[in-house]
């Protein structure tokens, strides 16, 4: 075989894998619009539907239900941290604005995207890929940013990491409850969590 035939070879390979990438890519675009549409409860059926093919091409493109699942939780993760991103870009970043955009940032995407949060919650209940994976990066880019921040500050950065876990888990928790309720604003959430990492119990009035 010659050269050229080698990389004519290889160029169809390429083009191939294209394809199947770009395909693959496009369910998962008209998974997403389903469950948008027809809400967390929306079946492999119906999502395979949107894409105009039979659960089994599905799941052969994805391997199972879990594989498009985790496909969906990286699309989440990708727009999440992105807005994140971008709310902890500033130059330089006030250390209690961090918490603030932190805050905003994650429930703000929760509120545009309700039915596609809640059909990963639900899909984590049944032992699918969770969020963790997710979360995990939110913190530690968070981490990095509270860092930096003590070091300016001349203080100890050793607890940037674990702060920053336990910022994210919190915020987590109060997203997940507020997500099902909405018993107020999301400002007023932001303003109410913000205030009480920064200043703890006795910044609510609360004596020790």
């Amino acid at each position: 075989m010659t050269a050229t035939h080698r990389q004519d070879r290889r160029e169809r390979r390429e083009l191939r894998h294209g394809e199947r990438a770009d395909r693959r890519g496009a369910l998962i675009d008209a998974a997403i619009d389903a469950i948008r549409t027809q809400g967390p409860s929306a079946s492999m059926d119906a999502l395979a539907a949107a894409g105009g093919v039979t659960k089994p091409i599905l799941y052969r493109h994805f391997g199972d239900r879990a594989g498009l699942v985790s496909e969906i939780a990286k699309r989440f993760a990708d727009s999440l941290l992105a807005d994140l991103q971008t709310a902890l870009s500033q130059t330089p970043p006030e250390p209690r604005q961090i918490v603030t955009s932190t805050v905003d940032a994650f429930l703000g995407f929760i509120e545009r995207e309700p039915s596609l949060y809640r059909f990963l919650e639900r899909n984590r209940d049944r032992g699918d890929p969770d969020l963790t994976g997710f979360l995990e990066e939110i913190s530690n880019r968070v981490a990095l940013v509270i860092g930096e921040q003590l070091r300016t500050a001349g203080r100890d950065s050793g607890g940037a990491e674990p702060i920053a876990h336990g910022v994210v888990a919190f915020v987590y928790a109060a997203g997940d409850w507020w997500i099902e309720r909405r018993t107020m604003p999301r400002p007023q959430l932001v303003t109410y969590l913000t205030e009480f990492l920064w200043e703890g119990f006795n910044g609510q009035g609360v004596q020790s």
